[in-house]
Protein backbone atom coordinates (compact mmCIF):
# COMPACT_ATOMS: atom_id res chain seq x y z
CA UNK A 1 0.00 0.00 0.00
CA UNK A 2 1.77 3.51 -1.30
CA UNK A 3 2.21 6.02 1.72
CA UNK A 4 -0.77 8.83 1.87
CA UNK A 5 0.61 12.05 0.54
CA UNK A 6 -0.49 15.60 1.77
CA UNK A 7 -3.72 16.19 0.47
CA UNK A 8 -4.98 12.27 1.68
CA UNK A 9 -3.44 13.09 5.55
CA UNK A 10 -5.30 16.69 5.34
CA UNK A 11 -8.03 14.53 4.69
CA UNK A 12 -7.76 12.83 7.94
CA UNK A 13 -6.72 15.40 9.78
CA UNK A 14 -9.78 17.40 9.21
CA UNK A 15 -11.97 13.87 10.15
CA UNK A 16 -10.21 13.37 13.32
CA UNK A 17 -10.84 16.91 14.22
CA UNK A 18 -14.35 16.80 13.14
CA UNK A 19 -15.48 13.27 14.65
CA UNK A 20 -17.39 12.70 17.74
CA UNK A 21 -15.69 10.02 20.28
CA UNK A 22 -17.62 7.03 20.29
CA UNK A 23 -17.37 2.91 21.09
CA UNK A 24 -18.98 0.71 18.54
CA UNK A 25 -19.38 -3.41 19.04
CA UNK A 26 -18.59 -4.93 15.43
CA UNK A 27 -21.23 -7.48 14.46
CA UNK A 28 -19.53 -10.74 14.63
CA UNK A 29 -16.09 -9.02 15.97
CA UNK A 30 -17.39 -9.74 19.53
CA UNK A 31 -13.58 -8.29 21.10
CA UNK A 32 -13.09 -5.91 18.61
CA UNK A 33 -14.63 -2.20 20.10
CA UNK A 34 -13.96 0.62 18.06
CA UNK A 35 -12.86 4.11 19.21
CA UNK A 36 -12.75 7.38 16.98
CA UNK A 37 -9.33 7.56 17.39
CA UNK A 38 -8.34 3.65 16.28
CA UNK A 39 -11.32 3.53 13.90
CA UNK A 40 -10.52 1.60 10.98
CA UNK A 41 -10.93 4.67 8.81
CA UNK A 42 -7.65 5.94 10.16
CA UNK A 43 -5.70 3.15 8.51
CA UNK A 44 -3.41 2.84 4.96
CA UNK A 45 -6.62 0.72 3.40
CA UNK A 46 -8.85 3.68 4.25
CA UNK A 47 -6.60 6.42 2.78
CA UNK A 48 -7.12 4.88 -0.49
CA UNK A 49 -11.33 4.62 0.22
CA UNK A 50 -11.27 8.25 0.74
CA UNK A 51 -8.71 9.85 -1.72
CA UNK A 52 -8.94 7.21 -4.76
CA UNK A 53 -10.34 10.43 -6.83
CA UNK A 54 -7.11 12.43 -6.38
CA UNK A 55 -5.51 10.84 -9.05
CA UNK A 56 -8.40 10.88 -11.52
CA UNK A 57 -10.46 14.01 -10.65
CA UNK A 58 -9.65 17.90 -10.40
CA UNK A 59 -11.90 18.32 -7.02
CA UNK A 60 -10.14 20.00 -4.57
CA UNK A 61 -12.55 19.54 -1.59
CA UNK A 62 -11.76 16.84 0.97
CA UNK A 63 -14.01 13.93 0.54
CA UNK A 64 -15.08 13.04 4.07
CA UNK A 65 -18.10 11.29 5.32
CA UNK A 66 -20.54 13.32 6.99
CA UNK A 67 -22.98 11.24 8.14
CA UNK A 68 -22.14 8.44 10.74
CA UNK A 69 -23.76 5.59 9.01
CA UNK A 70 -21.24 6.21 6.22
CA UNK A 71 -18.46 6.07 8.68
CA UNK A 72 -19.71 3.30 10.61
CA UNK A 73 -21.04 1.48 6.84
CA UNK A 74 -17.06 2.59 5.49
CA UNK A 75 -15.44 0.58 8.96
CA UNK A 76 -17.43 -2.00 8.34
CA UNK A 77 -16.43 -2.78 4.68
CA UNK A 78 -13.21 -2.31 5.60
CA UNK A 79 -13.07 -4.51 8.52
CA UNK A 80 -15.04 -7.51 6.90
CA UNK A 81 -14.07 -7.63 3.34
CA UNK A 82 -10.71 -5.37 2.56
CA UNK A 83 -8.33 -6.62 5.56
CA UNK A 84 -9.05 -10.12 5.12
CA UNK A 85 -8.64 -9.89 1.56
CA UNK A 86 -5.52 -7.94 1.59
CA UNK A 87 -4.63 -10.81 4.08
CA UNK A 88 -5.30 -13.92 1.67
CA UNK A 89 -4.74 -12.50 -1.68
CA UNK A 90 -2.66 -9.26 -1.79
CA UNK A 91 -2.89 -5.58 -1.82
CA UNK A 92 -6.48 -3.78 -3.08
CA UNK A 93 -6.00 -1.23 -5.33
CA UNK A 94 -9.27 0.94 -4.96
CA UNK A 95 -10.23 2.81 -8.47
CA UNK A 96 -13.40 3.91 -7.20
CA UNK A 97 -14.23 4.51 -3.01
CA UNK A 98 -16.29 6.93 -0.83
CA UNK A 99 -17.73 9.29 -2.93
CA UNK A 100 -19.11 12.66 -0.76
CA UNK A 101 -21.71 14.88 -2.22
CA UNK A 102 -19.34 17.20 -2.92
CA UNK A 103 -17.70 14.54 -4.85
CA UNK A 104 -20.51 12.90 -6.62
CA UNK A 105 -21.60 16.23 -7.55
CA UNK A 106 -18.57 17.10 -8.98
CA UNK A 107 -18.26 13.52 -10.82
CA UNK A 108 -21.69 14.08 -12.21
CA UNK A 109 -20.88 17.42 -13.75
CA UNK A 110 -17.77 16.30 -15.12
CA UNK A 111 -17.51 12.86 -15.90
CA UNK A 112 -20.75 11.12 -15.44
CA UNK A 113 -19.92 8.09 -17.76
CA UNK A 114 -20.52 4.90 -15.99
CA UNK A 115 -22.02 6.00 -12.59
CA UNK A 116 -24.74 5.50 -10.74
CA UNK A 117 -24.66 7.43 -8.18
CA UNK A 118 -28.45 6.78 -6.64
CA UNK A 119 -27.77 2.55 -7.08
CA UNK A 120 -24.10 2.41 -6.78
CA UNK A 121 -23.54 2.53 -2.53
CA UNK A 122 -20.58 4.71 -3.09
CA UNK A 123 -22.27 7.33 -1.39
CA UNK A 124 -22.56 5.49 1.49
CA UNK A 125 -25.69 6.96 4.07
CA UNK A 126 -24.78 10.48 2.67
CA UNK A 127 -27.20 12.94 1.84
CA UNK A 128 -27.99 15.39 -0.75
CA UNK A 129 -28.77 18.94 -0.69
CA UNK A 130 -32.41 18.51 0.20
CA UNK A 131 -31.70 15.98 2.86
CA UNK A 132 -32.65 13.14 0.81
CA UNK A 133 -30.34 9.84 1.09
CA UNK A 134 -28.24 9.97 -2.32
CA UNK A 135 -28.20 6.05 -2.86
CA UNK A 136 -32.09 4.81 -2.19
CA UNK A 137 -29.98 1.28 -0.95
CA UNK A 138 -27.20 2.50 1.93
CA UNK A 139 -24.29 0.76 2.62
CA UNK A 140 -20.80 0.96 1.52
CA UNK A 141 -18.73 0.29 -1.75
CA UNK A 142 -15.67 0.02 -2.92
CA UNK A 143 -14.19 -0.80 -6.37
CA UNK A 144 -10.87 -2.43 -6.74
CA UNK A 145 -8.60 -5.29 -8.03
CA UNK A 146 -5.01 -6.73 -6.91
CA UNK A 147 -2.09 -6.87 -9.27
CA UNK A 148 -1.38 -10.24 -10.68
CA UNK A 149 -5.09 -11.61 -9.17
CA UNK A 150 -7.81 -12.73 -11.36
CA UNK A 151 -11.08 -10.85 -10.47
CA UNK A 152 -12.58 -14.09 -10.74
CA UNK A 153 -9.96 -15.75 -7.61
CA UNK A 154 -11.30 -12.15 -5.83
CA UNK A 155 -14.68 -12.87 -5.85
CA UNK A 156 -14.85 -16.48 -5.31
CA UNK A 157 -12.55 -15.66 -1.87
CA UNK A 158 -15.00 -13.18 -0.87
CA UNK A 159 -18.49 -15.26 -1.81
CA UNK A 160 -17.02 -18.23 -0.12
CA UNK A 161 -15.66 -17.02 3.16
CA UNK A 162 -16.73 -13.30 3.43
CA UNK A 163 -19.99 -11.42 4.53
CA UNK A 164 -20.92 -8.93 1.53
CA UNK A 165 -23.80 -7.34 0.15
CA UNK A 166 -23.50 -6.58 -3.44
CA UNK A 167 -20.72 -8.16 -5.87
CA UNK A 168 -20.42 -6.75 -9.44
CA UNK A 169 -18.27 -9.05 -12.09
CA UNK A 170 -16.96 -7.26 -14.72
CA UNK A 171 -14.62 -9.68 -16.16
CA UNK A 172 -10.92 -10.75 -15.44
CA UNK A 173 -9.42 -8.08 -16.29
CA UNK A 174 -11.27 -5.51 -14.49
CA UNK A 175 -11.78 -4.36 -11.07
CA UNK A 176 -14.66 -5.74 -8.50
CA UNK A 177 -17.28 -3.91 -7.03
CA UNK A 178 -17.94 -5.15 -3.97
CA UNK A 179 -20.22 -3.62 -1.07
CA UNK A 180 -21.07 -4.22 2.79
CA UNK A 181 -24.15 -3.52 4.17
CA UNK A 182 -25.32 -2.28 7.94
CA UNK A 183 -28.60 -3.83 7.95
CA UNK A 184 -29.13 -6.57 5.41
CA UNK A 185 -26.69 -8.38 3.43
CA UNK A 186 -28.17 -9.63 0.29
CA UNK A 187 -25.13 -11.85 -1.22
CA UNK A 188 -26.03 -10.80 -4.26
CA UNK A 189 -23.31 -11.64 -7.06
CA UNK A 190 -24.21 -9.92 -10.50
CA UNK A 191 -21.89 -10.66 -13.47
CA UNK A 192 -22.37 -7.93 -16.07
CA UNK A 193 -22.03 -8.49 -19.52
CA UNK A 194 -20.48 -5.97 -22.42
CA UNK A 195 -22.87 -5.97 -25.48
CA UNK A 196 -20.96 -5.82 -29.24
CA UNK A 197 -21.24 -1.54 -29.12
CA UNK A 198 -19.47 -1.97 -25.36
CA UNK A 199 -22.30 -1.34 -23.47
CA UNK A 200 -23.05 -2.87 -19.98
CA UNK A 201 -25.81 -5.11 -19.10
CA UNK A 202 -26.63 -7.19 -16.58
CA UNK A 203 -25.90 -11.01 -17.45
CA UNK A 204 -26.14 -13.77 -14.83
CA UNK A 205 -26.81 -13.07 -11.17
CA UNK A 206 -27.30 -14.86 -7.80
CA UNK A 207 -27.80 -15.01 -4.18
CA UNK A 208 -26.64 -16.80 -1.33
CA UNK A 209 -25.24 -20.78 -1.87
CA UNK A 210 -26.24 -19.92 -5.72
CA UNK A 211 -23.82 -16.87 -5.45
CA UNK A 212 -20.95 -19.63 -4.97
CA UNK A 213 -21.68 -21.73 -7.26
CA UNK A 214 -22.16 -18.84 -10.01
CA UNK A 215 -18.75 -17.73 -8.59
CA UNK A 216 -17.34 -21.20 -10.09
CA UNK A 217 -18.18 -20.76 -13.31
CA UNK A 218 -16.60 -17.41 -13.67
Amino acid sequence: MKLPNRKSREIFKILEKNSEQHREEVPGLASYTLTKERSSLFNSISYEMLSWHISRHSFSKPNIPAAQDSVTAIEHLIIEILIPVTRALGTPIITYGFTSFALKSFIQKNSPSGTAPSLDQHSAYEVNSKGNQICSRGGAACDFYIEGVAASDIVRYIVNNLSYDRIYFYGNDRPIHVSFHLESLQHHLQVMGISDSGRRYPASKAFGEDAKHLAEKL
